[in-house]
């Protein structure tokens, strides 16, 4: 089957890298002139907050050993030599405008340097990812009045932006804390403004890197999902729920306890900033696309009196700063929005399939994450998000060629509509919103892949017979080495084709 991949970032990559594993010709078109999607358009310094055990593919080693958390240039880096490394067929500036039905998939048009052309396929795997879109980047009033400049994270390609300025950032995603805390070396005064605020996870709890606790089973086990992999953890979930409860509650005293021996010795104000910081709300709904690591001198800055978090809205902008609800104004002369991106857009779509896919602010619920029942001859890549998230892809496509080959027996369109509508609604009462609150499996990584495993008749439980290791040892890509060719040798046994479960996901 020839297949087209529409996007060269690292969900791109891996797509196209398991679908020559599944035996089609695969072509990628990627209208930047480099691969790496998200990861060219960030600002200095940033980093991944997952580490390079996690964020790679499965049967594709780091050339050399990045740092604990890769900095984009490292990411870069080895996306470019993997791509190189398989041979993958990737046009680059080439951006696809225009995707035309035809009677066996997809006649795809493009525009390029050289004008642009078209191509047919039998099917398109769209990998366009998630924070590719426009920033969030709303008009105040009293803008045109600012006698300062007002940017975004991604109009920052030198941190001497922040030299000796007054410096405000607004939201408390990743790249607001990044942000916030890169200016205060830097800038005369940092002031951190933001409507509300968000569980930060720590690095470390009680001295342990926070991986070896979210990346293994008896962790994931506790994790409340819109489907659980097995009867043992529905149990949990349905008859011990005061077990997760505690679980995560003594996850939130530890991060309330840190926070509060910070503010020891220090100032009423000094303690009224870490305060501010941290949330009313369950933690619960804060595990998910945009959960934000706490930088490690973010809170040292706030208990120094660095940096002035200011839990409180935007109302507009003055000549000489920026006004709050409550009231306050802030002086600067360099403001920082940084609240997020919009949901994913799909401008080469048909009309009546973009409808499909657009129509919800909180990004396209797919089935199973890879599939819209209703579009025919196309998937989706990357739209499995999550803190496992190359694995997650490799799983993903694994599971999509199998269908391909007529392996998986699916629902009808009408059953798969109801699961989408399921999945949408726990994570709409669950989950707090964002833009790409659909398009994600976030912190239920292990109950997805998990279930995707065991529709094709393949063990989840990738660590055993180690029992130890299967229920303490973090997990990460390598352990996901091998699904490919485990399949094809375990595919002669199988009864074909196979149900896939009757769980939503």
């Amino acid at each position: 089957m020839k297949i087209a991949i529409i996007g060269a970032g690292v969900s791109g990559i891996a797509a196209a890298h398991c679908m020559i594993k599944g035996g089609h010709q695969v072509v990628v078109y990627e209208k930047s002139s480099e691969l790496g999607g998200v990861w060219t358009l960030g600002y200095p310094d940033v980093r991944l907050q997952n580490t390079g055990y996690q964020y790679r593919l499965s049967d594709i080693p780091w050339t050399n050993p990045p740092d604990r958390h890769p900095t984009s240039g490292q990411i870069r880096k080895y996306l470019n030599e993997a791509a190189k490394t398989l041979g993958l067929e990737i046009m680059l500036a080439h951006e696809v405008i225009n995707l035309e039905e035809i009677a066996k998939g997809w006649r795809l048009s493009y525009r390029n340097d050289s004008g642009g052309g078209s191509n047919d396929f039998d099917f398109v795997i769209a990998s366009i990812g998630q924070y590719t879109e426009g920033k969030n980047v709303p008009t105040f009033p009293g803008q045109q009045d600012f006698g300062g400049e007002i940017i975004t994270e991604r109009d920052v390609h030198d941190l001497d932006v922040f030299d000796g300025k007054k410096v405000l950032v607004a939201g408390f995603g990743k790249s607001a804390l990044d942000m916030a805390t890169f200016a205060v070396e830097r800038a005369s005064e940092v002031h951190h403004v933001f409507r509300t605020p968000r569980w930060m996870i720590p690095f470390r709890m009680l001295g342990i890197h926070y991986s070896h606790l979210m990346f293994c089973r008896m962790g994931t086990v506790m994790m409340p999902s819109w489907a659980q992999p097995n009867r043992f953890e529905a149990f949990i979930h349905r008859r011990l729920t005061f077990l997760v409860r505690g679980s995560w509650g003594f996850i939130t005293a530890i991060a309330r306890t840190q926070n509060f021996l910070r503010g020891l010795g220090k100032s009423e104000k000094a303690r009224r900033g870490l305060a501010a910081v941290i949330p009313e709300h369950n933690i619960i709904g804060d595990l998910r696309s945009a959960a934000a690591m706490a930088p490690e001198m973010y809170l040292k800055y706030v208990a120094e009196e660095k940096l002035l978090p200011c839990h409180a809205e935007i109302d507009g902008f003055a000549e000489d700063g920026v006004l709050l609800k409550n009231g306050e104004k802030i002086s600067c002369d360099l403001a920082v929005l940084s609240l997020g991106s919009g949901s994913p857009r799909f401008p080469f779509m048909p009309e009546k399939y973009r409808q499909l896919l657009e129509r919800e602010n909180d990004g396209v619920q797919l089935y199973r994450h890879l599939i819209h029942p209703r579009i025919p001859n196309m998937a989706f890549a990357g739209f499995n998000h999550g803190f496992m998230h190359v694995p997650a892809v490799e799983v993903g496509m694994l599971w999509l060629s199998a269908w391909l080959n007529g392996d998986l027996q699916l629902p009808s369109a009408d059953e798969m509509e109801k699961s989408i509508d399921t999945v949408r609604q726990w994570k709409r009462e669950h989950i707090n919103f964002e833009p790409s609150r659909s398009c994600a499996v976030n912190t239920r990584f292990q109950q997805y892949i998990d279930i995707l495993l065991q529709d094709l008749g393949l063990s989840p439980y990738r660590k055993l017979p180690n029992i130890f290791a299967e229920l303490f040892s973090q997990y990460g890509a390598t352990d996901y080495a091998g699904i490919f060719e485990e399949y094809q040798q375990l595919r002669g046994s199988l009864r074909l084709p196979r149900k896939v479960m009757a769980i939503d996901t």
